[in-house]
């Protein structure tokens, strides 16, 4: 069976340059690609530093000297004399130009678009459904300015004698709690190493037990599946209580006997 042979390599004279030609250029090319993000960079700070700022710069101090030179011509108008060109005008007159573009951009047009994009969706048939649960989710977070994790809590979960960190997401009374006839609160048990998904739970107060940590240590300890020991809420075996730089301490509550003494 015959096979395609790879074609030697070109040994001559005229070989050897295209070859060394060749790599001089892709060499040549892969350090210019390096290279380029910096020199964009460069360029375009350039041409904004000396078209927009200084000219800006320029356009400012030319103002100054016309009003100067009016108030020489016109003495009622002597009084624009007084005023001065301070360097560093342009760069700020930039800045809030920028600011209020930004703002405009942001908190006006932006707005109009995205409420003009909420009453299309609302009109297309499947999709609003799926928009407004998520647009209902949305005002969850925003509504509680993103604390939908209100404190952090140990619950018995999945039973009795075993110990879970959860987070209380809301104490309001409603329709769980009006079916049931008691006060319970609604919790949230995450799983492990993906705190976004878990369980939500319902518990009357007298079931949750309170503790000293932030949401965010909290959270940092379920993730690590434990490993991660909070350095000021936690406590290790033995009466050993942890200082803030997470150094174990002997436990300074007062034993029973001396108590009792």
């Amino acid at each position: 069976m015959d096979t395609m042979a790879s074609p030697s390599p070109d040994r001559s004279l005229w070989g050897g340059i295209r070859f060394l030609y060749g790599k001089f250029w892709r060499i040549l090319v892969a350090g210019f690609l390096l290279w380029l993000p910096l020199i964009i960079t460069l360029w375009v700070s350039w041409w904004v530093l000396s078209k927009l700022v200084f000219g800006i710069e320029r356009l400012i101090k030319a103002i100054v000297l016309n009003l100067h030179a009016l108030a020489e011509r016109v003495p009622a108008l002597d009084f624009l004399a007084l005023v001065r060109y301070q360097p560093g005008l342009g760069i700020l007159l930039t800045i809030t130009i920028f600011l209020i573009s930004g703002y405009l951009a942001r908190y006006l047009i932006g707005r109009r678009l995205i409420a003009f994009g909420e009453r299309l969706f609302r009109f297309i048939p499947f999709f609003n459904r799926i928009y407004q649960a998520v647009v209902q989710i949305r005002d969850v977070f925003v509504n509680r300015q993103g604390t939908v994790f209100q404190r952090a809590c140990l619950v018995d979960y999945p039973r009795e004698g075993m110990t879970a960190v959860a987070f209380v997401t809301s104490s309001e009374q409603g329709t769980v709690q009006r079916r049931k006839g008691k006060e319970l609160i609604a919790v949230f048990v995450p799983t492990t190493p993906n705190p976004t998904s878990g369980y939500l739970i319902y518990l009357p107060p007298e079931d949750i037990t309170e503790i000293d940590m932030p949401v965010e240590e909290a959270m940092k300890l379920i993730v690590s599946g434990g490993a991660y020991l909070p350095s000021r809420h936690g406590w290790r075996p033995g009466d050993e209580f942890l200082d803030e730089t997470g150094s174990p301490q002997p436990d300074t509550l007062p034993d029973a006997e001396t108590t009792e003494q």
